[in-house]
């Protein structure tokens, strides 16, 4: 057991609710006793709870013996006593210099520190996790003897208090952790279960450990009075154990995750800090603990326990470091107010007792010398409303000193704190500047700000406050202002009348960046950065009380600067994403005026045609496309039929779709039959009309109803199919290309063919985005799909045909996205009647 007297005595001591000896270090054992011996009395005292183990053990003496009477489990185990040797002590931890610093100035501080804590945020949970935790920490160093003069009840009292407090300290590691410095962002979420749920976590353990302490309480006297309740926790002793060590993993868990996903330098700074002070300080110690647990040993060197100990109080310090020093919880400020403001008002209230001493004294002494009793009455009567006037002028005074200096003051912390957390959030440029200069001037009572940003070339004011017109100066981006501030990105001080300063030491300042300066009335500038970039900076004139910034301001008004920068660069993204939206919403209205216009130039009525049926359909990929197929009506009763599809896709396609759909119909309209000279003129006039990259698959056929004859040109194009029914079969015939495609060789020559259309027959030509349609695993439909599907619609008009081949091809596909334009002409040569 850990005691504060300079006594090395053999350790022994039974479990709770019991007076079977639990623990025995080596030098017991060598004595004699061994752990499941019975402890029945020590030095002839009856045991009946551990205050005889703690009042013998805090009397000994180096020199003296224990002696120690047990009985061995079991059946016919007689009584025996053992006498223990009291020894000089010469642990480390038993030195006077250590002894004082564990014992006594550790857990000092760390109840100091977290009521400290606790003062200064009132409202935070973490503030007062945070005493809980150190609390705890202070207690594991606190001795617990009975002390002279404490009743039994006290010392109950005090042992129960002091066992609570460090029993419950997984418990506040684990809230702790989830709650420093906020909780992820995960359970932040609107949710009843979010909020409560670290507290059912901590519950099971909580409530174990209440009973674990009400039975240290009955032990303390009376161990028998709780061995029933120990019996009914006996079996979830261990659970528990591990519950514990786990509530302890868990801060070390969320710490460290907190850590990786903090989008904040500092807080992951601070985090980091938290988390490899907390690991270092106390693995050593947890170690310990769980071999303790698990093989009920005590027996580990000296120096080992002493540097665990040493160790385990890096972890408060630590804390401390983390939320003082590098400002976690941000008290330094609320401290350095609040005892300024203190001492200002006491030294009002000061003032105002001894004016009120002087002037009673100064009554007292006009009242002993009138002797008259309406002078008296005058005296008292004046000496009075002095006092009254002294009271009401010291409590302006207090109010003024109050509103002007400290508690003004701590609310620009406060104000340039909270505006540099919510301009994060601020999407319009105007909006953002605006704010941030009006707050900045009313905060810190500065009458003139600027703020200038990169234009063309320049920084010039993009708002200015206390000026009455925006100044017109531009900062050029060679100028030796701008230079500065995107070398230094800190804030410059600006002073004019100091020869040393850096207006006049950086040999790229010039006497204009003077006179501008000087025109804005400028004391510090704050430049806007993000990523090495100078986006702006912010003029500040001076003060109106004409004092200077100090290190608080700059600081504070260095981070509105750098939360400002990125607000502007966000402001500006979303800027430039809206003009890019606009110009898109642009684009796709005259994409979709293409998509209507390219509507118009496919046929809008079908010439009738005798002895024929027939039929034509596109679907764009894209708003537009390059496919194209047209119906000419010719003389003598003859049909133009024309498909084509055009190298690309888009507006540029489409151009080419609507010029090749020109030139035919310019050579078509001339009632040739030379189908191949024609189709020699329409590749020159394409050639002539298109980029050399640019070119098209074309078919062009005219039908003669008279001769039921096709005579057709292919220049490239996918085969078109005319399927033809003879003998109760279904046969194919493909009408190959004659000829290359058209605008892609100026010389290019083509010939043309012919054949008969019966009555019954099918003519069926499309553009390979029909054959070429692919699904999600990029198989293609196929041609010989194609001519399935056509075989098993034949005999239905042109226009269910296309739709039956439009319906099948999009059942293949299942949904899958289309890169190519699909395009069908339907001819059905009609029986005769």
């Amino acid at each position: 057991m850990i005691h504060r007297v300079p006594a090395d005595v053999p350790v022994f001591a039974p479990g709770l609710a019991s007076a079977a000896l639990e623990f025995v270090n080596s030098k017991a054992v060598a004595a004699g006793l061994h752990r499941g011996d019975i402890l029945l009395a020590i030095n002839s005292r009856p045991y009946t709870g551990k205050i005889v183990l703690l009042e013998t053990i805090w009397k000994a003496t180096p020199g003296s013996t224990l002696a120690v009477t047990v009985r061995s489990p079991g059946a016919g185990s007689g009584e025996r006593t053992i006498l223990l040797p009291v020894t000089q002590s010469k642990r480390l931890l038993d030195s006077k210099a250590l002894s004082v610093s564990v014992f006594v100035v550790m857990p000092i501080f760390c109840v100091a520190l977290g009521f400290w804590v606790v003062l200064v945020r009132p409202n935070d949970l973490s503030a007062w996790l945070l005493l809980g935790l150190l609390m705890a920490l202070a207690e594991m160093f606190t001795a617990s003897p009975p002390q002279p003069g404490w009743s039994l009840g006290l010392f109950k009292l005090a042992t129960g208090f002091r066992y609570a407090v460090s029993r419950y300290w997984p418990v506040f590691m684990f809230l702790f952790g989830f709650y420093f410095p906020e909780p992820l962002p995960y359970f932040t979420r609107p949710g009843l279960w979010r909020k409560w749920l670290p507290w059912m976590v901590v519950a099971p353990y909580a409530a174990y450990s209440l009973c674990v302490v009400r039975i240290v309480v009955g032990d303390i006297v009376d161990y028998a009075s709780v061995e029933t309740l120990q019996h009914a926790l006996d079996p979830i002793e261990i659970p528990m154990r591990v519950y514990g060590y786990s509530l302890v993993s868990a801060f070390f868990a969320l710490i460290f995750t907190k850590s990786a996903i903090a989008i904040s330098a500092d807080a992951k700074r601070r985090l980091r800090l938290l988390y490899w002070g907390a690991a270092i300080a106390l693995t050593p110690p947890l170690l310990i603990g769980l071999v303790v647990s698990v093989r009920h040993s005590i027996d580990f060197p000296d120096w080992l326990i002493s540097i665990a100990v040493l160790m385990f109080l890096i972890f408060p310090l630590t804390l401390a470091y983390v939320i003082v020093v590098q400002r976690a919880m941000d008290v330094r400020v609320v401290l350095r107010q609040g005892l300024q403001y203190a001492l200002a008002k006491n030294g009002v209230r000061v003032v105002q007792v001894l004016a009120i001493l002087v002037v009673t004294l100064t009554a007292l002494a006009l009242i002993a010398q009138n002797r008259e009793r309406p002078q008296k009455l005058i005296v008292i009567a004046l000496g009075l409303v002095a006092i009254f006037t002294i009271r009401r002028l010291t409590e302006k005074t207090g109010a003024w000193i109050d509103r002007r200096f400290f508690r003004e003051a701590y609310d620009a912390e406060q104000v340039l704190s909270e505006l540099s957390d919510s301009v994060r959030g601020m999407v319009e440029a105007r909006t953002l500047i605006e704010t941030v200069a009006e707050r900045i001037s009313e905060t810190l009572h500065i009458p003139r700000v600027a703020i200038l940003l990169n234009g063309v070339g320049a920084y010039r004011p993009a708002y200015a406050l206390g000026y009455g017109a925006v100044p017109d100066i531009a900062f050029p981006a060679s100028a030796g202002t701008v230079k500065l501030l995107q070398k230094q990105n800190e804030p410059a001080r600006v002073y004019f009348d100091d020869p040393n300063s850096w207006l006049y030491r950086e040999p790229e300042m010039t006497q204009e960046d003077r006179s501008r300066l000087t025109e804005l009335s400028t004391a510090l500038l704050l430049p806007l950065s993000t990523r090495d970039k100078l986006l702006g900076f912010i003029s500040l004139g001076p003060k109106l009380s004409d004092e200077p910034y100090s290190r608080t301001d700059l600081r504070l008004l260095k981070s509105v600067a750098a939360q400002t920068g990125l607000a502007l660069e966000n402001a500006q993204l979303i800027s430039e994403i809206a003009d890019e939206v606009a110009q898109r919403e642009r684009l796709n209205r005259e994409v979709e005026i293409a998509r209507e216009v390219q509507e118009r130039l496919f046929p809008q009525t079908l010439p009738p045609i005798a002895g024929i049926a027939y039929a034509g359909a596109c679907r764009s990929a894209l708003g537009v496309g390059g496919d194209y197929y047209d119906f000419l009506a010719l003389p003598a009763g003859k049909l133009g039929i024309a498909i084509g599809d055009v190298s690309g896709k888009g507006i540029a396609a489409a151009l080419m779709m609507a010029s090749l759909q020109a030139s035919l119909r310019s050579e078509a309209t001339r009632a040739s039959d030379n189908l191949a000279a024609m189709m020699g003129n329409v590749n020159r006039l394409v050639y002539e009309a298109s980029s050399s990259n640019r070119y098209a698959t074309f078919f062009y056929g005219q039908y003669d109803p008279l001769s039921h004859d096709l005579t057709y040109v292919n220049a490239g194009h996918n085969p078109p199919m005319l399927f033809h029914r003879c003998n109760g079969e279904c046969h194919v015939s493909r009408l190959e290309a004659c000829g290359t495609v058209v605008g892609l060789l100026e010389g290019a020559s083509y010939q043309q063919a012919g054949l008969a259309i019966a009555p019954g027959d099918v003519l069926i030509a499309f553009t390979d985005g029909i054959s070429e349609a692919m699904n999600a695993v990029e198989d293609e439909w196929g041609e010989e799909q194609l001519i399935q599907t056509v075989k098993s619609c034949l005999g239905l008009p042109p226009a269910e045909i296309i739709a039956c081949i439009m319906r099948t091809a999009d059942t293949f596909v299942a949904g899958a996205k289309q890169n190519d334009d699909m395009t069908l002409i339907v001819l059905c040569a009609q029986p005769e009647a």
